[in-house]
């Protein structure tokens, strides 16, 4: 998955934090940074790494709530 570092649950937890709009935290590792600023950028790369973690439809999700 490209981020052997962090483990699903890390990963799970950035995305949910990126659609809820929770900053960083000042003591986040560099691998956590990296996949943060790559989904935060790009709807199809966080569409992508959540559909590889067993989640579906999260920026629809997100649309819906709004």
């Amino acid at each position: 998955m490209g981020n052997p570092v962090l483990d699903e649950n890390d990963l799970k937890n950035i995305i949910f934090d990126v659609l809820d709009g929770v900053a960083a935290s000042d003591n986040e590792t560099k691998e956590a940074s990296d996949f943060r600023r790559e989904i935060e950028h790009n709807d199809r790369s966080m569409e992508y790494r959540a559909e590889q973690l067993g989640l579906r439809d999260v920026l629809f999700e997100i649309q819906m709530n709004n």
